[in-house]
């Protein structure tokens, strides 16, 4: 987080994107490109993934920030439906910073 506590004050949006290591393990260990990583599921919304957001928010609501926050999770809507998802990512985000 050293780069975001230094640069903070330049931050006008954020872009979130969970990953789901596992996925990624296999990923490298099967040599899958980055496409099929994607089409297995690597990447995910917020709050379904294993990144942890906390040191982030924390960082962005010590600061005051008060920009956009964007939620992307690049996966197959036939696998993850679009409107589920973006409820999980809104019900984590609010959870974790009271928004």
């Amino acid at each position: 987080m050293p780069v975001l506590e230094k640069y903070i004050s330049r931050i006008r949006h954020v872009h979130l994107k969970d990953v789901r290591l596992s996925i990624r393990d296999k990923a490298r260990a099967e040599g899958w490109s980055f496409l099929q990583a994607v089409r297995e599921g690597v990447f995910t919304v917020p709050g379904d993934g294993d990144v942890d957001f906390a040191p982030i928010f924390d960082i962005l609501e010590k600061s005051g920030y008060e920009g956009w926050v964007v939620v992307e999770a690049e996966q197959d809507p036939a696998k993850a439906n679009p409107f589920e998802y973006a409820k999980k990512a809104r019900a984590y985000i609010a959870e974790k910073t009271g928004l």
